[in-house]
C-alpha cells in the first residue's frame, strides 16, 4: 500500500511539473556549431543534420570518456566501453572506427589502436559540447570520413578588457566494484580570462587495479598475473592559450596523456591463457588563429604536430601439470606515430545568398615499428571549395562543395588523384519542420598502419586475441553516401527526428583469417571488393521544466559482395534501442537519471552463422546540488541487472563473459565543486 502511494505521488509531481513545462516553455536557446560548414552557425540553420551532446548532457550521464559520451546517440554504436577496453571506438553508419574523424576544436585527434582512434583517452571535464555528422563528409574533412565526423568543441572563458574571469571545476568519484575490486577517477579543469588573453588547462587522472584471478609462477623467480577485470591508468592534461583583438585571434595548445592497460579475454584455464599489455603516451601542439580582413572575408587556419607511441606485450603461456611450472612465450610489439598536418581557409560572404568557403590541406603520416624497418611515409595535399546557397527566405538552402586531393609517390606509396563532391539540400516547409537531404562521394586511403604495421589485437572477447598484418597493396576505397532526415519541434515539447541512409563502397577494407591455428590467430587486411551499408534510425525527446525524457532505435544493416553473393558484415550492431528518463524531484530538488541501452547480437565471422550475445546496460544515479549550486553530490549505479541480458552466443557465452563485465553491478560516489 505505502509503495503505491509513493508511486502515484511520484506520477503526480510528474504530470504537474509537464503540465507546467506545457504552459511556461519556450524554444531552448539554438547552440552555435562549426562542424558542418567549418563556420559558425546555429544548428536549427545548418544543412547537415547535426547532433549535438552538451556538457549538461554529460554530466547528467556521468559519462567519463567520449565513447560513454555519445553513446545515447541515435546511429553510433560504441565498441569495447562496457569493458573498459583498450581500445574503445565508435562506428556510424556501419562503417568502423577507421571511418570516422574524430577532432577536438577542428583538428583531428592523434594516433590509433587496433583500427580504432585512441578515444578512451579524451576526457570529458573541458568539453563544452560534442558535434556529430553522420555520413559522408570527405568534401570538406578528406580521408577517415566516410562514416562521419565528431568535432569535440573544448571549453572557453570569454576575455573581457574590464574584469578577471576565473573559473575552475574539480571532480573525484570512487566506483566499488564486485570483489574488492575499485575504480578511482579525479579531474580539474581551470579557465583564465583578462584582457584580450584566455588560458585554460584541463586533466584527468583514472585508476584501476583490476581483479587478478590467480598468479602463475614462471621460471627465474618471474609471475605472470591473470586479470579477469582490467587494470588501467591513464593520465591526461590539455593546456591551451588564446590573444583576441578586433583583427580576430591566435592561439596555442599542447597535450600529453600516459596510459597503460593489462588485460586478458582469451578463455583461461590452468592449461594455457595469454595476456595483452598496452601503453601509449601521446604528444600534441599547435597553432591555430583567424584574421578578419572585412566583415564579409575572414582567413583562419591551423598547423599541429603529434606523436603518439605504443608499445604491446602479448604473453601466452601454458603450464605443466607435472613439474608446475609455467612456459611463456613472450613477444613484444613497439611502433610510434609522428604527423604534422597544417590547414589554411578562407570565408567569404559575397551577398544574402551565397557564402564562399575555400580550403587548403597538407597532411604527412609516418609511422617506425617492429614489424618494419624504415619510417613508412604518407603525404595527401587538398584543396576544397563549397558554397552556401539561400532562397525564399532561407526556407530552401543548398551547399554544392567538392574536394581534390593528391597523393604524391614517396615511400612505395603510388601517386594518386581523387575528387569527391558533395551536394547538401535544406528544406523547411513550415516552422519548427526541417527535411535535410544529401549526397556525397567518400573516399579513404589505405593507412600506414594498414599497410604496413603488425598489431596484437584484443577488442574482440568471444574470438580471443589475434594478430593483425598490414598489407602494402591495399587500394584506396570509394564510397556514395546518400542520407535524407526529418525533424519537427512539438509545441516545444518534443523532437522528433527520423532519418535513413544508403552507402554504396567500392574497395572495402576489412580483414581476413589467414591462419587460424596460431596463437595468436593470424588476419590480414584486404580489399573486399563492394559492400552496401543502410539502415536509419527514430528519436523523441523532451526536455521540460522537471521531466527529460529521450527514446531512439537505431537498424544498421552491412552486406559484402563476395564470391557471386551478398553476405551480412561482422561485428555490427543491427539493432539498438536507448531509453533515458530524468526527473527533478520537487522540494529535495534531486535529480534522477534512468537509462537503458540494449543491442542486438552482432555476427563474429563474414559468411559465417556465429552470433555473440546480446547486449543489455541499466543504469540509475541521483544528484544534488548544494552551497549555491557550486558542490554537487552524485551516486550512480552501473549495471543493474547484473548481467541479465536476453539472447546468449552461439557458442554459449553470456554477456557477462564475452563483454567482459565480470564486475557486475557496480557503485559510484562522486563530487563536483565549481570555483
Amino acid at each position: 500500500m505505502k509503495r503505491s502511494a509513493l508511486f502515484f505521488i511520484l506520477l503526480g509531481s510528474a504530470i504537474f511539473a509537464w503540465g507546467q513545462s506545457f504552459e511556461d516553455s519556450s524554444s531552448e536557446e539554438d547552440v552555435i556549431v562549426v562542424t558542418a560548414g567549418k563556420i559558425e552557425q546555429s544548428v536549427s540553420n545548418a544543412v547537415e543534420k547535426i547532433q549535438v551532446v552538451t556538457s549538461e548532457d554529460i554530466k547528467k550521464s556521468g559519462a567519463k570518456t567520449l565513447t560513454e559520451a555519445v553513446k545515447s546517440v541515435p546511429g553510433v554504436s560504441v565498441k569495447g566501453a562496457a569493458a573498459g577496453n583498450p581500445v574503445d571506438s565508435i562506428s556510424m553508419q556501419g562503417f568502423d572506427s577507421d571511418y570516422v574523424k574524430i577532432l577536438v576544436d577542428g583538428i583531428a585527434v592523434s594516433g590509433d589502436i587496433g583500427g580504432a582512434t585512441a578515444v578512451f583517452q579524451v576526457p570529458v571535464e573541458d568539453i563544452e559540447r560534442i558535434e556529430i555528422i553522420q555520413g559522408a563528409s570527405s568534401a570538406l574533412y578528406g580521408s577517415d570520413a566516410m562514416g562521419g565526423v565528431i568535432n569535440i568543441i573544448t571549453k572557453k572563458v570569454q576575455p573581457s578588457a574590464d574584469k578577471i574571469d576565473f573559473k575552475g571545476a574539480l571532480t573525484e568519484e570512487f566506483t566499488l566494484k564486485k570483489d574488492n575490486d575499485w575504480r578511482n577517477y579525479a579531474s580539474a579543469n581551470f579557465s583564465f580570462g583578462a584582457g584580450r588573453i584566455c588560458s585554460s588547462v584541463s586533466g584527468s587522472f583514472d585508476y584501476t587495479p583490476g581483479k587478478k584471478d590467480y598468479e602463475y609462477y614462471a621460471f627465474a623467480g618471474k609471475y605472470v598475473s591473470y586479470y579477469e577485470t582490467p587494470f588501467k591508468r591513464m593520465g591526461f592534461v590539455r593546456a591551451s592559450v588564446d590573444w583576441k583583438d578586433s583583427w580576430g585571434r591566435a592561439g596555442f595548445y599542447t597535450l600529453f596523456s600516459d596510459a597503460v592497460q593489462k588485460s586478458n579475454f582469451t578463455a583461461v584455464g590452468f592449461d594455457s591463457g595469454s595476456v595483452m599489455e598496452y601503453k601509449t603516451d601521446r604528444i600534441e601542439a599547435g597553432l591555430s588563429g583567424e584574421y578578419k580582413y572585412s566583415e564579409k572575408l575572414c582567413f583562419s587556419g591551423f598547423s599541429s604536430v603529434k606523436g603518439f607511441l605504443l608499445s604491446t606485450d602479448f604473453e601466452h603461456f601454458t603450464s605443466d601439470s607435472g613439474s608446475g611450472f609455467l612456459y611463456r612465450n613472450s613477444t613484444a610489439s613497439d611502433s610510434n606515430f609522428i604527423d604534422w598536418e597544417s590547414e589554411l581557409r578562407s570565408s567569404w560572404n559575397l551577398n544574402e545568398l551565397n557564402f564562399f568557403l575555400f580550403g587548403f590541406n597538407a597532411n604527412l603520416h609516418t609511422v617506425d615499428g617492429d614489424s618494419f624497418e624504415g619510417r613508412e611515409k604518407q603525404l595527401l595535399l587538398s584543396s576544397y571549395a563549397q558554397d552556401t546557397i539561400t532562397f525564399l527566405s532561407k526556407k530552401i538552402c543548398i551547399v554544392p562543395g567538392v574536394r581534390f586531393d593528391y597523393i604524391p609517390e614517396i615511400s612505395g606509396n603510388a601517386q594518386a588523384f581523387m575528387v569527391t563532391p558533395k551536394l547538401s539540400v535544406k528544406y523547411s516547409p513550415v516552422k519548427d519542420s526541417v527535411i535535410r537531404f544529401s549526397y556525397g562521394m567518400g573516399y579513404k586511403t589505405p593507412t600506414l598502419k594498414q599497410k604496413f604495421w603488425s598489431f596484437y589485437h584484443n577488442y574482440a572477447p568471444g574470438e580471443g586475441n589475434f594478430i593483425l598484418n598490414g598489407n602494402p597493396d591495399l587500394e584506396s576505397e570509394k564510397s556514395q553516401s546518400f542520407n535524407l532526415a526529418f525533424e519537427q519541434n512539438v509545441i516545444n515539447l518534443f523532437k522528433i527526428s527520423v532519418s535513413g541512409y544508403f552507402n554504396y563502397i567500392i574497395d572495402m577494407i576489412d580483414s581476413e583469417i589467414i591462419d587460424k591455428n596460431t596463437v595468436p590467430q593470424t588476419r590480414s587486411y584486404i580489399n573486399v571488393g563492394k559492400a552496401v551499408t543502410y539502415g536509419g534510425d527514430f528519436c523523441i525527446s523532451a526536455d521540460l521544466d522537471r521531466f527529460s525524457f529521450k527514446g531512439s532505435y537505431a537498424y544498421t544493416g552491412a552486406k559484402s559482395y563476395v564470391d557471386g553473393c551478398w553476405e551480412d558484415l561482422s561485428l555490427r550492431v543491427t539493432h539498438k534501442v536507448f531509453l533515458s528518463l530524468g526527473y527533478l524531484i520537487p522540494l529535495i530538488e534531486t535529480e534522477i537519471v534512468c537509462s537503458a541501452d540494449w543491442s542486438s547480437r552482432q555476427l563474429t565471422k563474414t559468411g559465417g552463422n556465429e552470433y555473440t550475445p546480446d547486449y543489455l546496460m541499466i543504469c540509475a544515479s541521483a544528484s544534488k546540488k548544494v552551497i549555491d549550486e557550486k558542490l554537487e553530490i552524485y551516486l550512480r549505479a552501473d549495471n543493474l541487472l547484473n548481467n541479465l541480458s536476453f539472447i546468449r552466443g552461439t557458442d554459449g557465452s553470456d554477456q557477462e563473459s564475452y563483454y567482459n563485465l565480470h564486475d557486475g553491478t557496480t557503485f559510484s560516489l562522486g563530487a563536483g565543486i565549481k570555483l
